[in-house]
């Protein structure tokens, strides 16, 4: 945990190409958790409530185990029966409806990418409703390593780091590299939007808004040439921007 803290932030720079992260029509599934929600030229929002995943693990696991109980009270003595019934079953129906419950209270969790206004908003701890709002440039994100319960490295995550109220929110641990590059790429509103069919129909509008602006240098460093979508456009980026 300490070499954690003396990790300096990762720098905002488009390292990797977007492979894994190449956002599809498909992949669009509004009002579902976990899921994105919304890609377009203004928003990217990512739901990242994971209440339901815990609560159906809960809920069906307690069910299973109420079910195995009741056969084993249902095959000891008569007399036996309710008192095994009431001392087993009980307490894992309990659990199964708490975490029910937190599942249908839980507050919506989002990551919200505001592009034309450079912003992030992430949520705060788990039970609050509250998400936070901040400049994309003040932003800081880590890398960390992910471990197994013998401590052993299994893998690299990135997770941002509240300043103000001293908290961190996991980001990825699948593709950190190429979510913390794609998240770049999006926010740097002089940039074409990022590769993904999603994106397709706001291409132009965001052509023609770049275009309106002068097509005005990146905001942030690219390893990579980030052309338009097609080349009569990045022509005419040449001819007016310069790049």
């Amino acid at each position: 945990m300490s070499s954690f803290w003396k990790n300096k932030p990762l720098e905002k720079v488009i390292r990797h190409k977007i492979g894994y992260l190449y956002i599809s029509k498909e992949i669009l599934r509004p009002g579902k958790r976990l899921q994105i929600q919304e890609a377009n030229d203004q928003f990217f929002v990512k739901n990242v409530s994971s209440a339901m995943v815990y609560a159906k693990i809960a809920f069906f696991g307690g069910l299973g185990i109420n079910f195995f109980i009741t056969l084993v009270s249902f095959s000891s003595e008569k007399n036996k029966f309710l008192i095994n019934f009431f001392l087993w079953l009980s307490p894992f129906l309990l659990v199964s409806l708490i975490f029910l419950i937190i599942h249908y209270m839980a507050p919506v969790k989002e990551i919200v990418l505001d592009r034309l206004n450079g912003k992030i908003s992430y949520p705060r701890l788990f039970g609050n409703k509250e998400h936070r709002t901040i400049k994309f440039d003040s932003l800081h994100v880590f890398e960390t390593m992910t471990t197994s319960g013998d401590f052993a490295a299994t893998g690299k995550k990135i997770r941002i780091r509240d300043r103000k109220y001293d908290y961190t929110w996991d980001l990825d641990s699948r593709y950190p590299e190429e979510y913390w590059s794609f998240m770049v790429w999006y926010m740097d509103k002089n940039r074409p939007l990022p590769p993904g069919d999603a994106f397709d129909p706001y291409r132009k509008n965001d052509f023609e808004r770049r275009k309106a602006e002068g097509f005005p240098k990146p905001l942030y460093p690219s390893r990579f040439e980030t052309p338009e979508a097609t080349p009569a456009q990045q022509k005419e980026r040449k001819k007016i921007g310069g790049w």
